[in-house]
C-alpha cells in the first residue's frame, strides 16, 4: 500500500515503506540462512532485491 502511495505521488510515505521492506526481507534472508534453510531461500532474496530496487529508484529520484 505505501508503495502505491509512493507512486501516486507522495513520496516520502513511498521511500519509508521502501525501507520497511528492505528491513522485513532482510531479516527472512537473516532468518533463512539462521536456521540452515537454503531450500527456498530464493524467494525471499528475489522479494529483498525488488524492494532493495524500489527503495533506490524512490531516493534516486527524490
Amino acid at each position: 500500500m505505501g508503495l502505491l502511495l509512493g507512486l501516486l505521488g507522495m513520496r516520502p510515505i513511498g521511500i519509508a515503506a521502501a525501507i520497511g521492506l528492505v528491513l522485513f526481507f532482510a531479516g527472512a534472508l537473516a532468518a533463512h540462512v539462521r536456521a540452515r534453510v537454503f531450500y527456498n531461500i530464493a524467494f525471499p532474496g528475489a522479494y529483498f532485491a525488488l524492494a532493495a530496487g524500489a527503495l533506490v529508484l524512490g531516493l534516486a529520484t527524490a
